[in-house]
């Protein structure tokens, strides 16, 4: 075995500047989530509502909560397709 000696590069990293700041670099993988979150509640209301022995309250509340999530998803969608920025 050799002694080698192996400079580390001790500078932090600077952070990317654009990272975390456009709306379409991450946002858009959100829209999908939102989305797919929204048709898995929708599978749950359906079928908390039409079995007989499952209780309502749960059917509305993941209705109600997939009526939330499809909001939030066109409120997503209509800003990423204006190309609107974080800041």
């Amino acid at each position: 075995m050799s002694d080698r000696h192996i400079e580390i590069d001790q500078q932090p990293q600077r952070p990317d500047p654009g990272h975390g700041k456009s709306v379409t670099q991450l946002g858009i993988f959100f829209v999908f989530v939102e989305l797919l979150g929204a048709a898995f509640l929708l599978a749950v209301g359906v079928r908390f509502f039409t079995a007989p022995e499952q209780p309502d309250a749960v059917a509305w509340v993941a209705f109600v909560l997939t009526a939330l999530l499809l909001v939030d998803f066109g409120r997503r969608l209509i800003k990423i397709a204006r190309g609107r920025t974080r800041r």
